[in-house]
């Protein structure tokens, strides 16, 4: 089943499932996916938005998820592309209604949504444009990948080299802190008011990539943020499938159920990471509530770690280091990739792309539609 936490910068991820049963499967028909729909969020990150790839056939959609068909694939393409503009992504904040959890999109408004349908050639001229900086991309997130893979890998072995290293709770290694800053509330367009410090909700570890964050969607105004943990510091969050740790690397403040973990020395926080990386699912226990979202402080404090030698824990900071550095390059990159994207729509909606007509350039309609197709999922 696809859910909202499983679209992520315009792709779907399916490396962490929920199911369902098969009878439920059946029963909600209208949510099925078929490949070439593109998939919209509705709750939390209002208004992202992905393709469906033949890998994610015949899967299902929750309710927090909307399911648009289209009747041509580039039109599907087109629409995606669109969906992932700036001024859309404005637009949806602007529709959503604000709870004390999350902001909600009501399907009834996404169909509102104005959508320019430019000729099937200028489309495929821009489409093929796009093709190839998400072929960029894509190489780039491997590059992550297999970054985060590496360390992961290192640290197994130098974690199970048979050394028997004395263990020690977690209390007696890093400073823990609960998080209680209050969630930011948006303004009246929907954005969070510039300048001020990060905001960090369990959502923001628990739906990260990567193990390192250096920026979130929401800002505290500053004042309001209360204790302010330093970069370099762990952010835990659990959730009952395992418990998720990112290390961040900008000022940030945190929210509920968000647990800090303010290590001594850069080395020691590389190998915590992934000592906690290594055991997300048995960590889990020190979670609370039905949803084993409400992590235990006390609990956390007390579990028990093996510790290596610092010349163990600082050579593998170093290793760790040099991997995380050129996932940043990639990361970066991409970033910029992003900002070209949105240049490159904005340049094709006002006339300034492509250079030069093409025989079918009729110019980009003001205002079409595209029709929604089976937008209730799964509760």
């Amino acid at each position: 089943m696809i859910r909202a936490a499983d679209i992520q910068d315009g792709r779907l991820r399916g490396d962490e499932p929920r199911r369902i049963d098969p009878r439920v499967h059946e029963a909600n028909r209208r949510s099925r996916l078929e490949t070439g729909d593109v998939v919209v969020v509705l709750v939390g990150r209002v208004g992202e938005a992905a393709l469906v790839e033949a890998e994610f056939h015949h899967w299902n959609a929750s309710r927090t998820v909307a399911v648009i068909r289209t009747r041509e694939p580039d039109e599907a393409a087109w629409l995606n592309l669109w969906l992932g503009s700036p001024a859309v992504r404005a637009w949806c904040e602007r529709q959503a209604t604000a709870s004390t959890l999350q902001r909600t999109l009501s399907v009834t408004a996404l169909r509102k949504l104005p959508v320019p349908i430019p000729p099937a050639g200028l489309r495929a001229h821009l489409l093929r444009a796009m093709r190839l900086l998400e072929e960029k991309a894509a190489t780039n997130a491997r590059i992550t990948e297999c970054a985060m893979q590496l360390s992961d890998a290192h640290f197994a072995r130098e974690a199970s080299d048979g050394t028997p290293w004395p263990e020690r709770p977690l209390a007696s290694l890093v400073h823990i802190t609960a998080g209680t800053a209050p969630r930011p509330r948006p303004d009246h367009d929907g954005a969070m008011s510039e300048p001020g410090t990060a905001f960090v909700a369990p959502a923001d570890i628990l739906q990260s990539t990567s193990p390192h964050l250096y920026a979130t969607e929401r800002r505290l105004p500053r004042g309001k943020e209360g204790r302010v943990c330093a970069p370099g510091s762990l952010l835990v969050a659990s959730r009952e499938d395992g418990v998720r740790a990112v290390m961040n690397h900008v000022p940030a403040a945190i929210g509920r159920n968000v647990l800090a973990l303010e290590p001594e020395s850069v080395s020691d926080a590389h190998w915590l990471l992934h000592e906690l990386r290594s055991r997300s699912a048995e960590m889990a226990a020190t979670a609370q509530g039905s949803a084993g979202r409400e992590l235990s402080r006390k609990a956390f404090a007390a579990t028990a770690v093996s510790w290596p030698p610092q010349e163990v824990r600082e050579q593998f900071a170093r290793l760790a280091g040099r991997l995380r550095e050129r996932a940043r390059i990639a990361e970066n990159e991409s970033e910029r990739l992003r900002e070209l994207r949105g240049r490159l729509l904005d340049g094709f909606l006002s006339g300034t792309f492509p250079k030069g007509p093409l025989p079918d350039d009729q110019g980009v309609q003001p205002e079409g539609g595209l029709a929604l197709s089976g937008p209730q999922g799964i509760s």
